[in-house]
């Protein structure tokens, strides 16, 4: 038995004695620069690639102006990808008049909603307007105390060569605001007393 424990004790140190000891290859100077080539080569695909998301990233920034004399409050949110407006929103939220309150008392808020809107689009210019496609307008009845213009322009469905032309939209500047970047547009709003809204 002591004879049979040894023999395995012998043939086991034998074993792990005569085993192929692994050593690793150290690369070669040129095998070392392909290597060092390959990683900066994908560092700078990452680079690329983070920038391009970058600049394709969709930003919307939107920005508040104080209430004016009227009442009115105004806000702007601007949506664009680099240069490139994909959509501009402004909502005016103004107070009504006592003569509006009174009639919004007399007939209710829908009815003077209804009515409302009907004024609101008797301007040819503006109905003009309101037949380009990515151009939309609505007037909304808060309460008895305020209501709600929301005015959009996508310009992604917008058929901007055919609005430059139209009076609604030359009175609202659409020509000069698609020659500005958004960038120069959300700082001329700054500089106009807008405040960014984070």
């Amino acid at each position: 038995m002591k004879r049979k424990i040894f023999l395995l004790g012998a043939l086991a140190l034998c074993l792990t004695g005569c085993g192929q000891k692994k050593q690793a290859k150290t690369p070669t100077s040129s095998e070392q620069k392909a290597i060092q080539a390959k990683a900066e080569q994908l560092q700078k695909d990452n680079k690329s690639i983070l920038q391009k998301a970058e600049e394709n990233k969709v930003i919307t920034r939107t920005f508040v102006f104080p209430k004016d004399d009227k009442g009115t409050q105004q806000t702007q949110i601007v949506t664009y990808v680099g240069n490139t407006f994909k959509k501009l929103e402004t909502i005016n939220v103004t107070a009504t008049d006592e003569e509006l309150k009174k009639g919004i008392q007399q007939v209710g808020v829908e009815e003077a909603q209804k009515q409302l809107r009907e004024s609101f689009n008797k301007d040819d210019a503006f109905k003009e307007a309101l037949t380009v496609p990515g151009f939309t307008a609505d007037l909304t009845l808060e309460n008895e105390n305020e209501y709600k213009v929301t005015i959009t322009y996508d310009f992604e469905a917008m058929d901007v060569k055919k609005a430059e032309g139209m009076t609604y939209f030359k009175n609202n500047h659409l020509p000069e605001l698609l020659k500005l970047t958004p960038s120069q547009f959300a700082d001329n709003l700054i500089n106009a007393g807008a405040s960014e809204q984070k």
